[in-house]
């Protein structure tokens, strides 16, 4: 074949350069703290502001600072947005609480021990008009579901249902051995589909409601038909109640999921006629926190009946509603026609009018959209490895409520029943009552360093550190996830180092927080309501009453209209405890049938500046105060012309907190060495992974001396005497170079942003958290790193560099106290023209290793480090020779000799900042025979210029300024 000639001239092609090699990221950080939802001790990577509200809420309130008279939040929300704000691109959250797995792994109990006090828990809702049918042959039991996360977050919410049927015609229904069916249709069923033989949501008298979930499917007479074969178990069997004789009243016991304590006793009233509800009326007081919405179990009689709690008579200390009786799981006879199939449609009301929709709900674990497949924050991002779970928007969580973690696997139920569920949706049903309060509830009630830290590791020296780690997490007999700031080992835990480069803990320099005390109301001292004139005389406007007229009678004696009386004052009861800022429930006694009912409240014990809150016929008012304090509430009764006496005064002592700040000496006292364990901890963990820095804030009531004083102690040796016994020994000092403190705390809002809509318009709407909100400066600091890091090198040191959205500082640090911090290797942040700045950027490293001082130099090893690795896993296996040392040694000095062209190295010449080193001088004989091959990379790392010296000469009349460093 003849070669392809070519056209006459000359041709240079010209080699395009070797292309630089990307460095690894080094702007990622980790933030530690508190957090309103979102899962527990697991890293979730983080994007974005409204990403991070969408997965971890609000910022959490945590107490009272009766200081400042003032909030206290978590400082985990306002240093997320501001690390974004100044630059960040990419986090890992971890949210810490009291788990009950913690708990069980610090405590080290027996199984099924572990102390529920303080424990972060979920709230639980029943679901409304739906049970539940176990899989273990257990009776039925009312449907449950839980707040996706643990928290008091969801308090607020309320949830309500609506039934989807869709009705279709079977024929052929045989018996296959009871209780199983079988019949053909011509309907689209598939297996895990739930039907009811019968009408859906008949409540007359005597219905009766087949439930069978669907086994299988097969399709009969070919491709051509439509026909098809389906088999079905019956799973459930109910009748309304139905009596001859109105009303039938039975006695016997009821349960209430999560409002009694066992049965108590109850009489069951029953009405035959169709859709009248049932009475079911307590023997003793009406149980606390009973609502409508959830299931009442009744027996008695020799029956089990289901009653939907549609409305409650406290009064008579009675609930109402529509009931079923359980039934024997037979086959209906006569066999049906008919049938239909169910699903659900789930709504939940948030607090601001939000809603959340979850549309075709499946019944049994088989379904395509099977109600069980809503699982929660921990068990979701457990098994998706950090990455937004399925059936999720990119942005966070979507339905606010789970199915039971207990329901996951091979625990899930046999089907649901929407029994009591109707076409519409019903009155939403609040979370069950919960004793504890809400920082208990989110378990951060104890506030302590095991919060922080995982307890297999809060001890381990830098050297064992990650080898106990593993330990913990793949060899042990029984492994389990860490716990705490440790858990941020797990992040890339598959790739050859750590995602991340920062880490920071904001939450960790809280001063605590105590149970406020409870406060007595002082007693009422309201006098008497005199008697009306015509007590004593005729009726009319020229009657008038003695001057002492304090009588509690008529006085018969004299000639008195015949309707003249003297009402009985009405018995008022009210909350024998404290009560949060919120509704609270006033009951009051009749007086006489028609009677109209005044309620009075004041603020002061002798009703001085009393004022009437409500006149009507009802004998029950629900009260919503807009602040905290202690109000007083008294009651009378209006019959014509009549009134009674007032009632007796209730007192009621409402606390907008139930948790108040601890005071700095308090924190002293203790609080003080939790931080100090927490932050040691950390620079254990950033020392034995080699890959992560530090940011270390301090408490904000914290001044220069108490600063100076903090430093020292975290940085005292084991031999000193303000040391603490897990003071770093001489083998750990070089952990202290993995960090850096800085203060003090900064003043952070976030200026509106400008979103497009729908429709394209450009609209302003306030950012997440754009509140102005006091927080440590940890999240400012990471976000300058990180964008430093991204713009210039990781070489670059962190300082001289505006803050952004930082409008004040807290508390403010006089000038006289500049040098004393800096010489104390705290890094102050303070106020120039520019704006707020740091000037310095020293890590805690040790005076007699003045070369790791700066944080540039570190960050920088950290970054030579993680090229190391990365370059080091091309020569694994090559033959251990003279060639593979002359390649290390090449591309060793390439990837150096770029950094070099960046400014990384000091030195004029690349011999002058670097050399790599792989001679025989480091790698011998017994190294090449044991399969070892050694590289050193020894670096000159730059260092910043810290000091420009202006020099002003005067000579004569001539006056020069010379500069020099």
């Amino acid at each position: 074949m003849l070669a392809q000639r070519g056209l006459p001239g000359i041709r240079i092609d010209v080699a395009p350069p070797p292309p630089t090699e990307v460095l690894p990221r080094m702007d990622i950080a980790v933030f530690v703290g508190f957090a309103s939802t979102g899962p527990t001790h697991f890293p979730v990577a983080i994007e974005s502001v409204a990403q991070y509200a969408a997965v971890f809420g609000p910022d959490a309130p945590l107490a009272w600072d009766a200081v400042r008279s003032e909030q206290v939040y978590a400082n985990l929300g306002p240093c997320v947005r501001s690390f974004f704000s100044n630059g960040g691109r990419r986090c890992f959250v971890i949210r810490v609480t009291r788990t009950l797995a913690l708990e069980a792994a610090w405590r080290r109990p027996p199984a099924g021990a572990v102390a529920g006090h303080g424990i972060a828990v979920a709230n639980k809702f029943a679901i409304p008009g739906v049970l539940v049918v176990p899989r273990a042959g257990s009776p039925p039991g009312p449907a449950l579901a839980q707040a996706r996360s643990v928290g008091s977050w969801s308090d607020p919410l309320a949830l309500s249902t609506a039934l989807v049927s869709m009705s279709f015609s079977l024929s052929g229904a045989t018996d296959l051995a009871a209780p199983r069916i079988g019949f053909t249709t011509d309907a689209a069923l598939t297996a895990g589909d739930l039907v009811v033989f019968g009408d859906p949501g008949a409540t007359s008298a005597g219905a009766t409601q087949i439930y069978a979930t669907i086994d299988q499917v097969v399709m009969a007479g070919g491709t051509a038909s439509l026909s098809r074969q389906v088999q079905a178990t019956i799973c459930a069997t109910f009748t309304s109640l139905d009596v001859t004789s109105p009303p039938s009243v039975m006695s016997g016991s009821v349960e209430v999921a999560g409002v009694t304590a066992g049965a108590v006793a109850a009489t069951l009233a029953i009405n035959p006629s169709p859709n009248v509800a049932t009475r079911l009326r307590f023997d003793g007081a009406l149980p606390s926190g009973l609502a409508a919405g959830p299931w009442a179990r009744w027996s008695g009689a020799g029956l089990v009946v289901w009653m939907r709690i549609d409305s409650i008579d406290r009064g008579a200390a009675a609930a109402d509603g529509i009931a079923w009786r359980e039934a024997p799981l037979n086959l209906p006879s006569p066999m049906p026609s008919r049938a239909s199939v169910l699903t659900l449609d789930l709504r939940v009301a948030g607090a601001a009018g939000d809603m959340a929709r979850l549309r075709g709900v499946g019944l049994t674990p088989a379904h395509d959209a099977s109600w069980w497949a809503q699982v929660s924050d921990d068990v979701a991002y457990a098994h998706d490895d950090g990455i937004v779970p399925s059936g999720q928007s990119s942005s966070g969580p979507g339905f606010p409520l789970a199915a039971l973690d207990t329901e996951s696997g091979d625990g899930a139920p046999l089907a649901l029943i929407p029994l009591g569920v109707s076409g519409l949706y019903g009155a939403p049903v609040s979370p069950s009552p919960q004793s504890a309060t809400q920082l208990e509830r989110d378990g951060l009630a104890r506030f302590d360093a095991e919060l922080f830290l995982d307890p297999g590791l809060a001890t381990a020296g830098i050297d064992a550190l990650i080898e106990q780690a593993d330990v913990i997490r793949f060899l042990g007999s029984s492994p389990r996830p860490l716990f705490g700031l440790h858990a941020a080992l797990s992040i890339g835990e598959s790739g050859l180092y750590n995602e991340a480069t920062l880490l920071a803990i904001p939450d960790a320099v809280h001063v605590g927080w105590a149970r406020r005390n409870h406060v007595q109301a002082p007693p009422a001292t309201s006098a008497p309501q005199a008697a009306p004139a015509h007590w004593f005389t005729h009726r009319g406007p020229c009657a008038a009453a003695p001057k002492e007229a304090l009588a509690t009678q008529p006085d018969f004696g004299n000639f008195l209209d015949c309707g003249t009386r003297a009402l009985a004052a009405p018995r008022l009861t009210g909350p024998a405890d404290a009560v949060p800022l919120g509704p609270f429930l006033l009951t009051w006694s009749a007086s006489e049938q028609g009677a109209t009912y005044v309620v009075q409240e004041a603020w002061r014990p002798d009703f001085g500046n009393a004022r009437e809150i409500y006149r009507g016929e009802a004998r029950t008012l629900d009260v919503e105060p807009t602040r905290e304090g202690i109000f007083y509430y008294q009651v009378s009764a209006l019959a014509g012309d009549e009134q009674s006496q007032p009632s007796n005064v209730v007192p009621v002592v409402v606390r907008d907190d139930e948790w108040i700040e601890a005071e700095p000496a308090a924190f002293a006292a203790g609080g003080e060495r939790e931080l100090t364990r927490i932050h040691r901890a950390a620079l254990r963990l950033a020392a034995a992974s080699g890959e992560l820095f530090t940011v270390l804030g301090l408490p904000r009531h914290y001044r220069a001396p108490d600063a100076i004083s903090y430093s020292g102690r975290l940085r005292a040796e084991p031999d000193d005497a303000a040391a603490d016994a897990d003071a770093f020994d001489f083998n750990e000092r070089r952990a202290l170079s993995f960090g850096a403190l800085m203060h003090p705390w900064a003043l952070f809002g976030q200026a509106s942003g400008v979103v497009p809509d729908r429709s394209g318009q450009l609209t302003i709407l306030p950012q997440a958290g754009a509140a102005q909100r006091a927080c440590p400066p940890d999240g400012i600091v990471t976000g300058m790193l990180a964008a430093r890091a991204n713009a210039r090198g990781a070489w670059i040191a962190p300082a001289n560099e505006p803050f952004k959205d930082v409008v004040a500082l807290t508390p403010q640090i006089g000038t006289d106290a500049w040098l004393a911090l800096q010489d104390a290797q705290v890094n102050l942040i303070r106020a120039d023209t520019r704006g707020f700045l740091t000037l310095a950027a020293d890590t805690l490293s040790d005076d007699d290793q003045l070369e790791w001082r700066p944080i540039n130099v570190r960050r920088l090893m950290i970054l030579l480090r993680r090229l190391a690795l990365r370059r080091g896993t091309n020569y694994v296996f090559e033959p251990n020779g003279d060639a593979l040392r002359r390649s290390v040694r090449r591309g060793f000095t390439l990837l150096l000799t770029d950094l070099f062209r960046q400014g990384a190295f000091a030195g004029d010449t690349v011999a002058e900042s670097f050399k790599v080193v792989t001679d025989e001088t480091i790698n011998t004989a017994a190294d090449r025979d044991a399969g070892r091959f050694l590289v050193e990379l020894r670096v000159a790392p730059s260092l910043p210029l810290q000091f420009l010296n202006v020099r002003l000469v005067q000579s004569g009349e001539r006056l020069t300024v010379a500069e020099g460093q």
